[in-house]
Order: C-alpha cells, then structure tokens, then sequence
C-alpha cells in the first residue's frame, strides 16, 4: 500500500516571509490561556458559572482519512469538555460516551452542567462534581438539546416529525405531551410552573411562528407577531434579570438573527436586533442580552467579529480586530457581573476570550 506523506520543504536561500501582527483584544478583554488539546481541535460551545469558573467545550484529535475516489473523510475526533476553576483547566470523564460520536451541546445553570452529543445515538450526561455521568431518556428519542435554567431542566428531542418535549424529572428526563399542531424548537424554564417554548404551529394550510406558556399543569398559546422572512421562531432565553427574548435565528454560528421579540408581562414585542447577530442570545450577569456576530464598518465589505450587548433601547457593539481572522462561536456572561466569556476561531484555532480582569 502506498503512503502520501505531506511535508513542508525548506529551501535553501529561500526568503522568511514575516507573519502579520496579532491584533490585540479591545480593550478590557484579554485571551485566556487553554488547556493542552490535541490538534485538529475546535471550541463550540460556553458556559460561564462566575466570572472565574468556566466551561468549554468542542472536539479534538480529527484525523482525515484519504478515500479511494479521491478526497478525504475526516473523523468526529474525540470529544472535549474542559473547567476553568481555581486558576487551572479541569478534565472530568465521559462516562458511557459512545465511540463515534460528536459533541453536540453545553448547559449550565446555578453548578449543573449537562453535555449532549451523538445526534443519533442520544447521549446526555449530567455533572456530579467529579464525573459526568449519562442520564437516563425515553426510548426511540434521538437529538436531544437540553436546556437548563432557574425553573429546571427541559429539553427537546428529535428533528421533524419525531419531535418531542422532554423534562427531567428525579434521574431521569420524562415526555411532556405538546400542543397539539405545534413543532417546537426550543424551551426554557423560568420557574417551576413557568415554562416557555418556540417553534410554529399550523394555521390552515400555513405554518407561523408560536409560542406556549406551561403553568405546571396546561399549555397556552399565545398570540406571536408576523416574522419577517420567517415563519418559526428557534431560540427562546431568560436573562439573568428575568427578561424573556425570543429569536427566529438558532443556535449555530451560521443563524443570522433577523427577528427578535421581548416578552412585556403580556404580549411579544418586536425588538431591532443589531446588524450581524448571529447564534445564541444569552446575558451577562447584570441582565443585559448579548449577542455575537459580526460587525460592519462597510456595508459592502467583511464584517468583523463583534459582541452585542443590550443598552436600554439600543445596542453597544464591542468589535474586535480580525488581524488574523477572529469569529465567535459562543458566549456566555458570568452571573452577578458585567462579565463575558467567548469562544472563538482565529483562522481554525480556538480561542477564548473574555473581559475578566
């Protein structure tokens, strides 16, 4: 069997071309030092439980795999989950982790953690303070997201027609039965008996964006208004403050945000979102929404990587310099202060930067 290897090639005589400058972070932001992690490695996802306690989270150690009809087959690697506490990174294990698998979520609320991963595979494992251990689902269920927050632990399972609400209850996450005609796409308990989930609903021959309230014992819907170029909403989030905003954008850095609602006490509103939201809405510990994206000096140019932070009736827009390339993945505010921590990509490395001191 033959072997190609790659190599790099010193020439002699040949001229050191010098490498451009790092841009430094904004001011009061620094990059955080990471734990050791294999190559071909990647960060998706954060969770901040103070401004000094951290989790992170994504995938190492990707080998490609040459294919006989050309090209290359590149493997899910093995997954990462790191803890920032104390100063130093933390690795605790995977119990029941499937082989070939990916890593596909982090959650965290008040010290519990969950991770999730194997879309087809479902696995979900629950932090016990020193491993994380699975948690136990209902059979057939597959694509688990799971959602913890200041009224408990809910999740939704499945893609389309598959799709079901599930809630831990004890050890284990049980079925929720759903309206009736409605596909939901996200959840998030504010409280026990203040449960809120997004997706759409059937309207005649239509589809259009919905919204449910659980009281602990029924489900309601309520009135959401028209989306421009959109007829779902996929994020539902609660703020540190206890604000509700809802988004038709997903959780992936690819999902623009084009839509964003607030819930008043009474009805959704339709709130401007900045220009280049993308990805996950969060909070940083005083209340405020945050979102990453991008930022636009010129309409017509690239953007740069940039994080949004709700001012009252506006946005601040926090930009940092894409000297080499820099794009956000997550963040996440640490609770109780202004801080935030995000995960990012300089030209396809990780990188984790935060404004704690």
């Amino acid at each position: 069997m033959t072997r190609i290897l790659l190599a790099v090639v010193l020439v002699a005589g040949a001229v050191a071309v010098p490498m451009p400058a790092r841009a430094a972070p904004p001011d009061g932001w620094r990059e955080a030092e990471l734990p050791f992690l294999w190559p071909r490695r990647t960060l998706e996802f954060v969770e901040a439980a103070g401004p000094g306690d951290v989790w992170v989270a994504g995938a190492q150690g990707k080998v490609a795999i040459p294919q006989p009809t050309g090209g290359y087959f590149w493997t899910l690697g093995n997954p990462v989950v790191r803890r920032l506490k104390d100063g130093r990174w933390h690795e605790y294990p995977l119990d029941g982790w499937p082989g070939f698998s990916v890593l596909t979520g982090l959650s965290q609320h008040g010290g519990d953690v969950f991770v999730t991963g194997a879309p087809d595979l479902p696995y979900v494992a629950r932090f016990d303070g020193a491993r994380f251990r699975p948690v136990s689902l209902p059979a057939g269920v597959r694509r688990v997201e799971v959602r913890t927050g200041p009224g408990g632990t809910w999740a939704v399972a499945g893609k389309w027609h598959d799709r079901a609400l599930l809630r831990l209850v004890g050890e284990s996450f049980q079925k929720v039965e759903l309206p009736a005609g409605h596909l939901l796409h996200d959840v998030v308990a504010v409280g026990p008996s203040d449960v809120w989930a997004v997706g759409r609903r059937d309207k005649g021959d239509e589809t259009v964006p919905a919204a449910v309230h659980w009281n602990g014992k029924t489900w309601t819907s309520v009135p959401v208004p028209e989306l421009w170029l959109s007829d779902s909403l996929y994020q539902v989030t609660v703020t540190t403050s206890g604000e509700l905003w809802a988004t038709d954008a997903g959780r992936s850095l690819t999902d623009a945000v084009h839509n964003l609602l607030r819930w008043t006490g009474s009805t959704w509103t339709k709130v401007t979102p900045p220009n280049g939201g993308r990805g996950t809405l969060t909070s940083d510990g005083t209340g405020r929404l945050v979102i990453a994206g991008e930022a636009y000096s010129d309409p017509s140019g690239p953007g740069t990587a940039a994080v949004f932070r709700r001012t009252g009736s506006g946005w601040e827009t926090i930009q940092f310099p894409s000297s080499p390339e820099t794009r956000f993945w997550d963040v996440d505010g640490a609770p109780g202060t202004s801080a935030l921590w995000t995960v990012a990509h300089r030209d396809l490395t990780p990188v984790v930067l935060t404004n704690t001191p």
